[in-house]
């Protein structure tokens, strides 16, 4: 939400800055104020690729947590399955020397 505020707040400042330079400003001032518009904007437009950008690197980070998580406890019921066997075997080799 906060994000959304400041990116509102820079879209409507640029808006602002440019249509005030346009109307009231005259010569390189008028100039000079379109370009100050001009780069709020495009802060603006930035500012919302690098929020888009975020967003899908958490949503990346997250399934690599989901990922490891289950790889996690693959590994444990691998090694609880590889224990039993060997159990299973030394039980197998007592049975069979007796």
């Amino acid at each position: 939400m906060k994000k959304f505020f400041y990116s509102c707040l820079i879209l409507l400042l640029s808006i602002l800055e440019g249509l005030y330079s346009y109307t009231y400003l005259a010569g390189k001032w008028e100039l000079a104020g379109i370009f100050i518009s001009g780069i709020g904007f495009g802060i603006f437009i930035m500012f919302l690729k690098l929020n888009v950008k975020n967003d899908k690197i958490n949503v990346y980070k997250r399934e690599l947590e989901k990922e490891s998580i289950s790889s996690d406890n693959n590994l444990a019921k691998v090694k609880v399955l590889e224990s039993k066997i060997e159990v299973l075997e030394k039980a197998l080799q007592n049975a069979l020397n007796k």
